[in-house]
């Protein structure tokens, strides 16, 4: 039994699969960003306030930096488009 795919349905299918392997990237990419920076590096540069409230400061994680690049190049295009 064949699947028939009309002219219609092919730019829905582009986005699905862009959209797929975007989410598959990102789970990658979130799940990898905490393998070079261990908990203890954390501990260790954490600066305690009143002993409630801790703040470490780390290097920017691969998931926010293609994050970031992605919200930069789709605010792009959206600008070129409806400006």
């Amino acid at each position: 039994m064949a699947i028939e795919i009309s002219q219609a349905q092919i730019p829905s299918l582009i986005f699905l699969s862009v959209l797929l392997a975007g989410t598959a990237i990102a789970i990658y990419l979130s799940l990898k960003s905490g393998d070079k920076y261990s908990v203890e590096d954390s501990e260790r540069e954490a600066i305690s306030f009143a002993g409630v409230i801790h703040e470490a400061q780390g290097p920017i994680t691969t998931f926010l930096i293609v994050a970031f690049i992605v919200i930069i190049i789709w605010a792009v295009v959206y600008l070129m488009l409806y400006l």
